[in-house]
């Protein structure tokens, strides 16, 4: 597997993309046609810091960031698997874990598939770990609390679809969180983003990533009839 790795140490993320990012051409997020197209959007601001507000040809759009987000980094964990390409990012300090004997089955069951999403752990002792590297995209900073969030999804799901449960929970500890204020440029190069995603109407839990109120609509509101 051709791996490319990044070493880091643990410190708060800065910012949701960095300044190189914005507005650069970035790698393809989905190889997948998208299943809907969405309108060319017009960001106008953020509602409560969890809602992009944004203009489309008919009508007002609200998108759920964290949603939105979360579809993004799963269609680019699914693409770089597909392509053998897993960007790493090696901790200089490793973090330990305990788990329990339930979470240690689950371990030894995915313990190469983990591998396969870049998670490079270790025995430490009695059901103690070590996590020496982590997925570089997942700016989740807490590692061995998302090692056994994951853990648990691995132990009470379906055995078949491992590598979803495995992308879900990657994509969902690296999104940006409800509450979190973004720029400007972070709220278009995420819509940008979501545009080029196989599925961008819903994250991948199945829930939307938007919601539109027709220009029909709020004329209706505001009582006018035209």
């Amino acid at each position: 597997e051709e791996v490319t790795t990044t070493y880091v140490s643990p410190s708060p993320r800065q910012g949701l993309w960095t300044s190189t990012e914005i507005g650069a051409t970035s790698p393809l997020v989905s190889p997948e046609t998208p299943a809907v197209a969405l309108p060319i959007l017009r960001v106008l601001g953020q509602l409560a810091n969890s809602y992009i507000i944004a203009e489309g040809p008919d009508g007002l759009y609200l998108i759920d960031q964290h949603a939105a987000h979360e579809r993004i980094l799963f269609d680019k964990i699914k693409y770089q698997r597909s392509q053998q390409a897993v960007e790493v990012q090696g901790l200089l300090e490793p973090v330990t874990f305990e788990v329990n004997p339930k979470e240690e089955e689950a371990l030894k069951l995915h313990y190469e598939d983990l591998a396969e999403f870049g998670f490079s752990i270790e025995p430490f002792g009695d059901r103690t770990y070590l996590v020496r590297a982590v997925p570089l995209l997942l700016h989740h900073q807490d590692w061995a609390g998302t090692v056994r969030e994951l853990l648990a999804s691995l132990s009470g799901g379906d055995k078949s679809d491992w590598w979803e449960t495995i992308a879900k929970s990657i994509a969902c500890h690296s999104a940006v969180r409800a509450g979190q204020a973004l720029t400007d440029d972070e709220m278009r190069e995420l819509i940008r983003q979501l545009e080029q995603t196989s599925i961008p109407n819903t994250c991948p839990h199945g829930r939307p990533t938007m919601i539109r109120i027709s220009s029909g609509q709020l004329r209706k509101e505001f009582g006018r009839s035209s």
